[in-house]
């Protein structure tokens, strides 16, 4: 597991409230959207996961909902390099967090994936919903 993805993700910022401090490993949510804005230096990566949230709003409440989603904007990036994409490079996700705050963040590998750097991260959003258990 991904330390700095749980201690990020767990912070009451991100899914702390929701997740009581114990949000989903990384190998429990999958990918499902990256968006690359050079207008803004910014890139939001979207995640699925069917581990629902333990504290969900009441609107969420008694709706059969079996997946949940969010989605993390990470502003200011820097060191943005793009070697190759496709669906290996999409289920391999590290978010590290080095000296000084920067997420450092690699979808795939440095030699086949996106990689970059980002002084801020912010939750965008969340959504919960039915989703079909056919492939």
């Amino acid at each position: 597991m991904n330390a700095d993805w749980t201690r990020t993700l767990a912070a009451s910022d991100y899914l702390g409230e929701l997740y009581d401090g114990v949000p989903p490993s990384p190998d429990m949510c999958e990918l499902c959207y990256v968006h690359i804005d050079e207008r803004g230096n910014s890139a939001t990566l979207g995640f699925v996961t069917r581990n629902l949230p333990v504290h969900p709003p009441a609107e969420w409440e008694n709706n059969g909902f079996n997946a949940f989603e969010f989605y993390l904007v990470f502003t200011g990036v820097d060191d943005l390099r793009v070697t190759g994409w496709g669906a290996s490079e999409a289920r391999q996700v590290d978010l590290s967090v080095r000296d000084g705050g920067f997420f450092e963040v690699v979808l795939g590998t440095e030699e086949s994936g996106i990689t970059f750097r980002a002084p801020m991260a912010r939750l965008a959003r969340t959504r919960a919903y039915l989703a079909s258990d056919s492939p």
